[in-house]
Order: structure tokens, then sequence, then C-alpha cells
């Protein structure tokens, strides 16, 4: 199987959501703040294709607004905010990038390797430079309105995926400088990993891939970021949490008294058509069909 550090910090983190999202891959609505980082990376990207040349503000600018999405936010005085903050971000970036004065090699840089005889590594690498002393660096830019520790970068998980891709495609480098550049401050951390880090980490992805794979129930794990959690709705882990009515109450009872008799009659009628060979049954101007997968359904 491919895994990315996203699929591993989802698993982690609530196994019920890795399966909606990965297994069941139930589509959600866009988030603002993921469309609006997701916009910030396509304009840096946008900037660094052109290198060695660098297009004007007013040019990153337009393609910004090209690609705004107002609608996605709940009234015009975010929006607002949102856009202004962006437009900072990108005039910081547009002051501080100097084209040509670095060497990039590569810029959203897809990558699958493999990872053990099962799994594969996978993700996307915002961007390689090679620096003047032969070695190279990661840059992933991000739009975090708070900067971390640096404490937090140097066990910053995700650059464990990265330095262990740069390590399998570029196998000639040494000492991987790994850097966070933080949009919003115009700020950059950086760090590296020693190979005691890095076969630490693999073998730790190796076991999460392992029992992904093995994993028949996929149950929730309540954690601090349940609340804003897309799939929360669906969550049984917050079933109780709903308020219904006497007319629900009694709507729910049904179901319930119905599904059950169906869980009962449901292996009576599969005999029916195994005992007469058949796939359908007729009563009156109903007929019963059974599919590939043994599943019923019901048509006039």
């Amino acid at each position: 199987m491919k895994i990315s550090y996203s699929s591993f910090n989802t698993f982690n983190t609530c196994p019920l959501k890795y399966k909606f999202t990965y297994i069941d891959k139930i589509s959600v609505p866009k988030r603002p703040e993921l469309f609006f980082g997701g916009l910030i990376h396509s304009v840096v990207q946008f900037a660094l294709k052109k290198d060695p040349l660098m297009p004007s503000y007013n040019e990153l600018i337009e393609f910004y607004k090209k690609n705004w999405d107002g609608s996605l936010y709940k009234d015009k005085e975010q929006e607002k905010q949102y856009f202004d903050f962006g437009k900072n971000m990108i005039f910081h970036f547009h002051g501080t990038h100097k084209p040509g004065l670095r060497d990039i090699i590569a810029t959203e840089k897809y990558f699958a390797i493999p990872l053990s005889k099962k799994h594969e590594l996978s993700g996307v690498i915002d961007r390689v430079d090679k620096l003047p002393i032969g070695t190279l660096e990661i840059i992933d830019y991000k739009t975090n309105k708070t900067l971390p520790s640096q404490q937090d970068i140097d066990q910053d998980f995700q650059m464990n995926f990265y330095n262990l891709a740069i390590k399998e495609l570029w196998p000639e480098t040494e000492n991987v400088k790994l850097t966070f550049y933080f949009l919003k401050p115009n700020i950059q951390m950086s760090t590296t990993r020693d190979e005691y880090t890095l076969d630490m980490a693999k073998k730790e992805i190796i076991k999460t891939a392992d029992i992904i794979e093995k994993t028949k129930d996929f149950c929730p794990t309540v954690n601090k970021f349940c609340d804003w959690c897309d799939f929360k709705n669906r969550c049984p882990a917050f079933a109780d949490s709903i308020t219904t009515n006497d007319k629900e109450e009694k709507i729910i009872e049904k179901f319930l008294i119905a599904k059950k008799a169906i869980d009962i009659l449901e292996p009576e009628i599969q005999k029916i058509m195994n005992k007469n060979k058949k796939d359908v049954l007729k009563h009156k101007n109903i007929r019963i069909y059974r599919d590939g997968d043994k599943k019923l359904s019901i048509r006039d």
C-alpha cells in the first residue's frame, strides 16, 4: 500500500477518520482555511516555476485574485480578513525571494518510493534546492498563524517522510537540510535528521502501514481535533450528543425494530433462494433480487 504523511498522521490520530477519508473516500465541503493554504501554495509555486525570473508583485496578486473563491467564507468580513492576510504573505514572499541566487532543482516534487516489500512512501515536496556545498535543502511552505518552537521543528515527523524520499531519489546526498518556510512572519526554521532517527521513523511508518492493512474495525479516537472534524456528524463517539424530539425517537425505534427483523429474515430468504437455485423471488407484484455479492434488493 502507499502511505503518505497525511494518511499516516490521520490513522494515528483517528482510525475512523482514516477509513472515511482513504477507504470510503467520502467527499467533504471545502474548508476556508484549507482552501486558503492551498491557494497560497499555488501562488508560491507559480513564482518558483518562473525562476530565474520573478513575476512582479502585481502578477502574483492577479494570480491570487483569479483563483480566489469568496463563496467559501461565512461573510464579507471573514473573506476580507483571509484575502488581506494572503496579500500580506505574498508581499513578504515577493520581497524576500531572490530568483537565480538559489539552484532550485525541483518544485512540487511527487514521490512514490519503496518503503518495504509491501509498502510505498508517497507525497509531494514543495521545493528542493541544491546548496553551494553540494547537499540538498528541502523547503516546505507553511501558512500557520503561529510559529512552532525549534524543538517542535526538530521532532516534526513530516520531515522524516521527505528526508527518506530524498535519500532514495538522490542517494548520493548526505546531511539534508530540512526547512520550514513560514510565510506569515516570513521566517525560515531549519533542522536535520541523523541516520538513527530516519531508521526509527522508517520502522514506525512500516509498522503503521502493516496495522492499517490488518485493521478491520476502524474505531474512532476522541481527541482535541474532533470539533474541527468533517466527519463528526457520522462519528459514533458523538451519537449521544444528538438531541431528538418524541417524533424522531419513535422513527428511530421503528427503524431499529425493522432492522432487527430484516437481520433475522434475510438469512431465511437466502435459504429459500439456495433451495430453489434462483436469485429472484416473486411475491405478488414485488420481486426480491440477489446480486453477485449475495446482497438482496426489492423491486416492483
